[in-house]
């Protein structure tokens, strides 16, 4: 597969090109299929539906404390069906797993939610 056809795959997919999908042009083509192959791997295959998945994708993000990440996946679960509750759901159970710091953290994360629900 070209480069070009490649991204254009991913920008009607996602919406965007994955930073691993750019970067991997300095590696070469090899590199390339390889990281697209697994990506459609990841997020086209498996019995896990996406809703559930970029759920998952949320919680790593807020765990890795990568807000712009966390509002990325969170954008793609309410896109394939995450409902507010859900969400906040996910933002609790991290409050437990990290601690109550994670509030401060994550009060970004509860005011672009509320955008995205009015």
């Amino acid at each position: 597969m070209d480069r070009k056809k490649l991204e254009q795959e991913f920008k009607e997919e996602i919406g965007f090109i994955p930073p691993g999908v750019m970067v991997s042009n300095a590696f070469g083509e090899d590199f390339q299929r390889i990281i697209a192959s697994y990506h459609h791997e990841i997020w086209e295959g498996g019995v896990i539906p996406l809703k559930y998945r970029y759920l998952i994708a949320l919680a790593t993000a807020i765990f890795d404390d990568n807000e712009t990440r966390s509002k990325l996946e969170m954008n793609k679960a309410i896109k394939y069906g995450a409902t507010k509750e859900e969400i906040l759901e996910v933002l609790k159970q991290q409050v437990w797993m990290k601690g109550a710091p994670t509030l401060v953290q994550i009060a970004p994360l509860v005011k672009h939610l509320e955008n995205k629900f009015k």
